[in-house]
């Protein structure tokens, strides 16, 4: 197969994989009942507000973006570098969302997933936390990273020097305004939609949401360094 067919299979699975995903956040409401002051707030209100949702749609943006160039090479010359900045914000998060995610799904699942109560025969609710379906949860959690990853390192060249001395601003940019925006509706609502900011403290929500930017420009870096410059 040409090189030209690897990349277009690597981004129709792509697209298909994190496809399932965004369609699940679209279905029905879900038949639990989310305890807490989330409750108050359907699902659907704040989903934009997860990083994983934002993650997803920026991948899922760039496997289209690539695509396209693939069935029409004439647009590569205006969709590239579209594609290539959106990279460089969506390939760290997408290791954010991943590494947080599975980590303390794994260690400490009540400060990552919501908790429910869950209807029964019995006349007390049963208490627990939304776990989503494997696939669904694959689709959504780890999907967005591996794509990007597989397609930078087979089929994109590093980034430049000028593009990584970039990306720190556009990264910095994009977590002050997602974490200004976490703070803004969590004083209106009087909640976050991850547990684990609930349970902590503005300074450590700040510590948090430092650390976590160190942790996707570090990746970008490392990424780009182990990166083949003859691509």
């Amino acid at each position: 197969m040409s090189r030209r067919g690897q990349a277009f299979l690597v981004h129709v699975l792509s697209i298909f994989a994190m496809a399932h995903g965004l369609l699940y956040t679209h279905k029905g409401s879900i038949d639990v009942t989310v305890v807490g002051k989330i409750s108050q707030h359907p699902i659907k209100n704040v989903i934009v507000l997860y990083l994983t949702i934002q993650a997803l749609t920026g991948s899922c943006a760039c496997m289209m973006l690539s695509l396209t160039q693939d069935i029409f090479p004439s647009t590569r010359q205006y969709l590239h570098p579209l594609k290539r900045a959106l990279s460089m914000v969506f390939l760290p998060m997408g290791f954010v969302v991943s590494s947080v995610y599975w980590s303390l799904l794994i260690f400490a699942p009540s400060l990552i997933l919501i908790p429910i109560e869950i209807s029964s025969t019995s006349s007390s609710p049963v208490h627990g936390l939304m776990r989503l379906p494997l696939l669904t949860d694959l689709a959504m959690h780890l999907a967005p990273f591996l794509s990007l990853l597989t397609d930078f390192a087979l089929f994109e060249p590093k980034f430049s020097s000028r593009q990584m001395a970039i990306a720190p601003i556009m990264m910095i940019a994009y977590a002050t305004v997602y974490a200004g925006a976490l703070e803004y509706f969590a004083a209106r609502n009087d909640f976050f939609p991850y547990p684990f900011l609930n349970a902590s403290s503005l300074p450590i929500r700040l510590a948090i949401y430092v650390g976590t930017s160190c942790i996707g420009l570090g990746c970008l870096a490392f990424l780009n360094r182990l990166h083949s410059a003859s691509r």
